[in-house]
C-alpha cells in the first residue's frame, strides 16, 4: 500500500485562546471564557432551551439585535467554559436582566477577542491548497 501525502487543511475555525474576562455578579466574581467550547455550548443552549438550531455567528447577530435569549446563552456558555458548574435552570434563576447588564462590556470584549481578525482570516485562506 502506497503512502499518501496528506496535507493538513486549516480548520474552519480556530481553537480560540481568548483572554479571560472577569465579572462580578450578585457579589461573586466569575470568569467568562470565550473559546470554542463556549461557542459550542451557546449553540447547544439554543437547540435545547429555545428549540432553534443556530450557529454561533447567528447567535452573535441576535446579540447585536439585543435579543435577551442571545445574552443569556452567550453569558451561560462563557461561564461554563470558564469552569462554572451550574445547570441552565439554576443560571436562569440566579441571573436577572439587571445582573446581566453588568457583563455587557465583558461579553463584547470576549467575543471580539475570540473572533479571527481580518488578517488571520486572509492568512487562513492563503494557506489552503488550491
Amino acid at each position: 500500500m502506497a503512502k499518501r501525502n496528506i496535507q493538513m487543511i486549516p480548520q474552519r475555525g480556530r481553537n480560540v485562546s481568548a483572554p479571560v474576562q472577569h465579572v462580578t455578579l450578585n457579589g461573586t466574581r466569575y470568569a467568562l471564557v470565550f473559546n470554542n467550547k463556549a461557542m459550542r455550548i451557546a449553540e447547544d443552549v439554543y437547540s435545547e432551551q429555545y428549540g432553534k438550531d443556530m450557529g454561533f455567528f447567528d447567535i452573535v447577530t441576535e446579540l447585536q439585535n439585543k435579543r435577551y435569549r442571545a445574552i443569556m446563552a452567550i453569558v451561560f456558555s462563557a461561564l461554563r467554559a470558564g469552569g462554572l458548574e451550574m445547570s441552565w435552570e439554576d443560571f436562569d434563576k440566579a441571573f436577572t436582566l439587571a445582573s446581566l447588564d453588568a457583563v455587557r462590556q465583558a461579553v463584547q470584549a470576549g467575543i471580539l477577542a475570540a473572533l479571527p481578525t481580518g488578517g488571520e482570516a486572509d492568512a487562513q485562506k492563503n494557506e489552503q491548497p488550491h
